[in-house]
């Protein structure tokens, strides 16, 4: 991806995961990590998380928990680019998280808010619109966010049969 590395400055851009939260007012709440590796989807890197700390419906909350237990798990390669679900509170969630608890860890985030199809970071004052940047480049956004948020509700789908059936 030469277009994100000049884009943002990056070194490489190797390894993109996203990440999405699906719930339903809060309910068995599910979190959802997937993986591109040199753009290409690689399912067999693609974790579930359900939520376990956080109740009541707190998307922000939820992503934290999942980022802070997806970045303990050192056993895992470490991403050039983490993509988030949502906008600047998700955004800033993530980076405090990585601040406060995991400062050695240089990590590039962006957060891709799905009604304005705008893209957040940390030192850009206004979001750019997935618009304004080449179609290949949007496209790839759009392709990581669709896919955590496909992964994250087939999750929490299955987890709901399985709560109503043990009912």
């Amino acid at each position: 991806e030469q277009n994100i590395k000049k884009l943002f400055g990056l070194k490489k851009v190797t390894r993109v995961e996203g990440y999405d939260i699906s719930n339903i007012s809060g309910a068995s709440a599910t979190g959802s990590m997937i993986v591109f590796i040199n753009g290409r989807p690689e399912k067999s890197e693609y974790r579930k998380f359900s939520i376990k700390t956080v109740h009541g419906a707190n998307d922000v909350e939820m992503h934290r928990e999942v980022m802070r237990r997806r970045l303990l798990r050192i056993e895992w390669p470490m991403p050039d680019v983490l993509v988030i679900d949502g906008g600047r509170p998700q955004l800033n969630a993530i980076l405090s998280l990585l601040q406060n608890e995991f400062p050695s860890l240089n990590l590039f985030v962006v957060a891709l808010a799905k009604r304005e199809e705008e893209l957040y970071t940390k030192n850009i004052i206004l979001p750019i619109p997935l618009r304004t940047l080449s179609s290949e480049t949007g496209f790839f956004f759009q392709r990581v966010r669709d896919e955590s948020h496909r992964f994250a509700k087939q999750y929490h789908h299955k987890r709901r049969e399985m709560l109503y059936r043990n009912n």
